[in-house]
């Protein structure tokens, strides 16, 4: 048989004729039903070993495949054992949606950011709002209002920090007490 490797005769000649030993020890050390796949990969793997012919016990060599197979497999085994996981859609995720709490608060905030709004001088009163809420590109704001960039640019810089500034120092329709992103805040933290 000419067609034949040298790897082939090796293992027709020196492992496959223990094949009723390695079935034993694989049923031995892991499932009835997984003995045949253990074995069957332990066979690739000696197949693949280098200098085979170099093994001067051929059928320890696969034995001790086997049993380092059956130790690898057991070892993941209890690492994670995937089978006993619960299904994933019955396991309790957080909904990402923001509750009634959360809405409101947004809401509240959105109107007094909206009340502020009409305090800024017409121009950056304008350039924020198309910018912001529109998502204007400066040059757009700027062709359609017949200004440069750059004045554009100092209008929304100019906007921005008067409305900052006016949300930090006035509290919502409180002069005392926790603003509503505080109140927020302390809830997601005491839930968590």
């Amino acid at each position: 048989m000419t067609w034949l490797r040298d790897v082939d005769r090796w293992f027709i000649d020196e492992v496959l004729p223990h094949r009723a030993a390695f079935g034993r020890q694989a049923a031995r050390l892991v499932a009835p039903g997984d003995a045949e796949d253990l074995v069957q990969e332990a066979y690739a793997r000696a197949i693949d070993a280098s200098q085979q012919r170099e093994i001067a016990n051929p059928r320890g060599f696969v034995m001790t495949i086997i049993r380092n197979l059956a130790h690898e497999r057991h070892r993941r085994a209890a690492v994670v054992r995937f089978e006993h996981l619960a299904d994933m859609e019955a396991m309790d995720f957080a909904d990402g949606a923001p509750d009634q709490f959360a809405i409101v608060a947004g809401q509240i905030e959105l109107s007094r950011l909206m009340e502020l709004m009409e305090t800024l001088p017409p121009q950056a009163r304008t350039v924020v709002q198309l910018r912001r809420f529109e998502g204007m590109l400066p040059r757009d704001i700027a062709v359609r209002m017949g200004l440069s960039v750059s004045t554009v640019e100092k209008h929304l810089a100019k906007g921005l920090a008067i409305l900052a500034c006016a949300l930090q120092e006035t509290p919502p329709q409180q002069s005392e007490g926790p603003t509503i992103s505080r109140l927020w805040q302390r809830r997601r933290n005491q839930v968590n």
